[in-house]
């Protein structure tokens, strides 16, 4: 069982250190995308999350051809 005060950490923890991505769509649309999510056995929030770190890692793997000095290691 978690305790208030470990719940309480966990959130000073996230407000610290994480942000929310959104985006606002049609009902319709986002129905659709969950419907896709659904049949791909995910999540909206997993396939949106996954889509985000593919960019990161393209923008990476970009910067580090210029720069040749970036450890994608380090970021994934």
């Amino acid at each position: 069982m978690i305790t208030e005060s470990h719940k309480n950490g966990n959130r000073k923890w996230d407000s610290e250190n994480m942000r929310s991505v959104s985006a606002r769509l049609r009902i319709e649309d986002a129905l659709e995308f969950k419907r896709y999510c659904e049949k791909k056995g995910s999540n909206p929030a997993a396939v949106l999350k996954e889509y985000i770190f593919k960019c990161l890692r393209e923008m990476y793997e970009e910067e580090a051809r210029e720069e040749n000095e970036i450890d994608l290691d380090e970021h994934f």
